[in-house]
């Protein structure tokens, strides 16, 4: 569903082979024929030469190329499909895109995975049923489809899913990508870490605003202090190149889900567990990328909600209550998530599962429970709660460790390291 075909590096660029095979992915070739038959009925127009169209992008790619290798990766991942006439992304790739990213990362590489046709063609069907069947393509155009809007689909999966292996290991940028028309994903590998940060890179306006909350939630800790919001990876122990196992890894699981998904009859269902992992995601993602805590917890709890949702629809438990406090359990992050983090190779497997074992130490420490997380959990809508949950909040301090939030990432990989079938 989501197989890497090539794995390109700077030695690469020079490749005959890679030339012609990205031509026909893009169907390149048959761009040409069709150009020169426009050529050859409007007789008199002068063209301008495709290739030195190329060329003078080219040069503008360069000539805007930032400084910093930090802007540099996404300037040249954002660039790589703005050339206009798109079966000419293959040649734009090989001669201007990749050479300046290789320029910019000399060890990095380009991965190309391509999604499946059979997964656009399964996953449209299963859209067009509930248009039909809500009458939903009744009240607007042909060929648009359910919640399109709200980005969350289950089409949107292993583009979703991607962002995970982006930025969902603390404070660290591990690569970028972009889907291009040929439906061949960009993945860009920097043969360096970067590091995000929301609070400490730049007095900014919005800093300030948040300042005026950083105690809410809080676990002691000051922008300018030596604790900082959470404890981060270090950028060298986990530097992209070095994580490649990961990636392999962690690209397989995508693509084993992407077969689990296409696999449900339901479309209704499919598009429920879809639509379910898509916003965890997202949820996890904006949980670590956060370092307000506040911020952070409510997405910390927000993407546990989904994903007590998701057990209960791949019925792993039958109650989303428990299903949720089963999420902070103990015996659960030990036995069943640790077990599966085993897999997962190098650097980036060693960080993960010392993020679980920290994670139970510091529960442990602020005397949280499950249930305790949950009772913080529900007062989301306020704290007008049955009397006991209240009573079990007035009992604690309020203080939860920032570093218990980073667990969002250990566990969407062990849910998408499960088989995903519905009874």
């Amino acid at each position: 569903m989501f197989q890497v075909l090539r794995k390109v590096d700077y030695d690469s660029l020079f490749d005959k082979e890679l030339a012609s095979w990205l031509d026909n992915q893009f169907q390149t070739k048959i761009a040409e024929q069709q150009q020169e038959q426009i050529k050859d009925k409007i007789e008199g127009l002068k063209f301008l030469d495709e290739t030195a169209k190329m060329q003078k992008w080219g040069m503008e790619l360069k000539k805007h190329a930032p400084k910093s290798l930090e802007e540099s990766l996404f300037y040249i991942c954002k660039s790589s499909t703005t050339y206009p006439y798109q079966n000419y992304v293959s040649r734009t790739s090989l001669s201007y895109t990749w050479p300046l990213f290789s320029e910019k990362f000399p060890l990095g590489q380009i991965w190309l995975p391509k999604i499946s046709k059979r997964w656009w063609d399964e996953i449209w069907r299963g859209e067009k049923q509930i248009a039909q069947k809500t009458g939903y393509n009744a009240k607007h155009p042909e060929g648009f489809h359910p919640q399109e809007a709200s980005g969350l689909q289950a089409e949107n999966f292993p583009l979703t899913a991607l962002n995970t292996l982006a930025c969902g290991i603390y404070p660290l940028i591990l690569c970028d990508y972009i889907h291009t028309s040929a439906d061949i994903v960009f993945i860009y590998i920097p043969d360096r870490a970067f590091k995000h940060s929301q609070m400490i890179e730049g007095r900014t306006l919005f800093q300030e605003i948040l300042w005026k909350i950083h105690h809410v939630f809080d676990d002691q800790w000051t922008f300018d202090g030596s604790r900082g919001p959470k404890t981060g990876a270090n950028i060298n122990f986990m530097n992209p190149i070095k994580q490649l196992g990961y990636f392999d890894w962690f690209l397989s699981q995508v693509s084993n889900r992407m077969s689990d998904i296409i696999a449900i009859s339901d479309p209704f269902i499919r598009e429920q567990l879809g639509m379910t992992i898509n916003r965890a995601i997202c949820d996890a993602q904006l949980c670590v990328t956060c370092e307000l805590p506040y911020i952070s917890k409510v997405f910390f709890f927000s993407c546990l909600d989904k994903l007590a949702n998701l057990m209960v629809l791949l019925n792993m438990e039958a109650n989303e209550i428990e299903a949720w406090k089963r999420l902070a359990d103990e015996q659960f992050l030990n036995k069943e998530v640790l077990t599966t983090l085993k897999d997962i190779p190098g650097n980036a497997g060693e960080y993960l599962r010392w993020i679980i074992k920290h994670a139970l130490e510091e529960m442990k420490f602020d005397d949280l429970s499950p249930q305790d997380l949950r009772d913080i959990r529900n007062s989301h809508h306020g704290y007008k709660l049955r009397p006991k949950t209240f009573e079990r909040l007035m009992e604690k301090t309020g203080e939860i460790n920032n570093d218990i939030t980073l667990i969002v990432t250990p566990l969407i990989l062990f849910f998408l390291s499960k088989k995903w079938k519905i009874k």
